[in-house]
């Protein structure tokens, strides 16, 4: 029934893009995935569970286990487990505003403390944009939403992913490639400076022992 209702809202508000979005009940039903945008192609995913008042996530261990492969990642054909592009970062806390978006908030809990547990992985993107894809099956919903440290002034976007969904392309902070040329070129200046100091040096100490 409550999946149902959570279909009917996604349809009234016009497929995965979300406006502001409330839970259902009184914990957060849908797993929170910030995806943080950082220079030169890193990134940084947090994918946070309440498990306080929630009727999908009763306890501790549910929580990991829903947290263990929540979403995986599409490169071409293939689906990459989170966990293959480096050990997950867990951590229990109970501060939900850095986890979710500011509009979203479980409904009824606006004075109680949280419950909750966050896994994050950080990788350096090889794609120029990255795609998200929840396996079918999948009991926990996810609420993607992305923040962009390169632009900080961009408010953040969420959409709603359900078992079987694929996220919209996600543009990745490329290092622009002159950039990686002037590192390149600095570090060849360097070095024929360096070999000209030492040829220059030798020639020198050469001369005064003739």
């Amino acid at each position: 029934m409550m999946r149902l209702a959570r279909t009917i809202l996604i349809l009234a508000a016009g497929g995965a893009f979300l406006a502001p979005l409330c839970a259902l009940g009184h914990g957060a039903e849908f797993l929170s995935a910030k995806l943080t945008l950082l220079p030169d192609a890193e990134v940084l995913l947090e994918i946070t569970a309440d498990y306080g008042s929630n009727p999908l996530i009763m306890d501790e261990a549910a929580a990991r286990e829903a947290l263990a492969d929540p979403v995986r990642l599409r490169q071409h054909d293939k689906l990459i487990l989170l966990n293959s592009l480096g050990t997950a970062r867990i951590w229990q806390h109970d501060n939900w505003a850095d986890y979710a978006p500011a509009a979203y908030l479980p409904s009824g809990t606006e004075g109680e403390a949280h419950t909750l547990i966050t896994s994050s992985w950080k990788w350096r993107s090889i794609e120029p944009e990255i795609v998200f894809e929840m396996q079918k099956g999948k009991l926990h919903d996810v609420l993607l939403w992305t923040q962009d440290e390169t632009h900080p002034e961009t408010p953040p976007r969420w959409m709603l992913l359900l078992a079987g969904d694929r996220s919209r392309p996600i543009p990745i902070q490329q290092t622009p490639w002159w950039r990686g040329w002037m590192a390149a070129a600095g570090a060849g200046g360097l070095f024929l400076l360096m070999g000209a100091y030492f040829v220059s040096r030798n020639f020198t100490f050469r001369q005064r022992t003739l």
